[in-house]
């Protein structure tokens, strides 16, 4: 009988949120053998690859991305099982955040609550801005970090500048935009840019199916400006101007200001070095 971990269901969300292996085993604190492992124990059980390499970069398969989909569904249901039946683990600390927050983020704001909380259990989880702002109401999230009103008391902490991006050879058709599905800020930015004459080539779900698309010249996308790129995409100019966007995050009203003081200058202090 064919069976999905959630752990290795946990480590495919990380590696597409991410964009790679090597940021998601630094988020989860395994090692890269481990979370390569666990993409390939879903290989085995499934019997498809889900993965591949496209030069030094990562790109989902057609069906590794049908797989992305049900678990983010998967994950969803067995953790809101969970908080059901009481079943989660005590005390644990959630670190929410939209596929946008880079890897030395995550672990700056991670180590912050290690540092406070040794004994707690800690999970990453990683969603669109609409289920953020979810986990905020419902309190699921100790700290949610994303763009924009994330609700609850959300705390801005930088305007992030957005620059477009495209793929390194000039395939990509300037009217043609690769996109997260809504609702996302960057692509409200985008399309207030680029005006009713853009086609949305595509909708993706995750940062590597994007990066994957824009790479294969589907078309053009906008990320953070400082945001790490990886072979064969570069910036492009001569394009309409993108508005910011806030970076903000929430913290659960269990955590002292003091802790949330040391959060918003962890996240301004990479956002600066990066």
């Amino acid at each position: 009988m064919t069976t999905l971990d959630i752990t290795c269901l946990r480590s495919l969300i990380t590696v597409a949120s991410l964009a790679g292996v090597r940021r998601a085993a630094e988020t989860l604190y395994l090692s890269q053998s481990t979370v390569t492992g666990h993409l390939r124990r879903l290989e085995a059980e499934l019997g498809f690859p889900i993965v591949f390499r496209q030069g030094r970069a990562i790109a989902f398969t057609a069906r590794g991305e049908d797989l992305l989909r049900e678990a983010y569904a998967l994950v969803a249901a067995h953790d809101a099982a969970l908080a059901r039946l009481g079943g989660a683990a005590a005390g644990e600390i959630v670190i929410a955040s939209t596929e946008h927050a880079s890897e030395p983020m995550l672990g700056g704001v991670g180590r912050i609550l290690r540092g406070h909380f040794p004994n707690r259990p800690i999970r990453f989880e990683f969603h669109r801005s609409a289920r953020l702002r979810e986990f905020v109401h419902h309190r699921a999230a100790t700290v949610a970090i994303g763009f924009g009103d994330l609700g609850g008391d959300v705390e801005e902490v930088a305007s992030i500048p957005l620059a477009w991006v495209g793929p390194d050879r000039d395939e990509s058709a300037k009217a043609a935009l690769v996109t997260f599905a809504r609702p996302c800020i960057i692509r409200e930015r985008m399309l207030d840019a680029a005006g009713p004459q853009v086609v949305v080539a595509r909708e993706c779900i995750d940062l590597a199916s994007l990066l994957a698309a824009v790479r294969s010249g589907v078309g053009l996308t906008a990320l953070p400006a400082r945001a790490r790129l990886g072979p064969g995409l570069h910036r492009l100019g001569e394009l309409p101007p993108l508005a910011p966007v806030p970076l903000t995050f929430v913290a659960a009203p269990s955590i002292h200001a003091r802790v949330r003081n040391q959060i918003r200058r962890e996240l301004l202090r990479v956002w600066a070095d990066q």
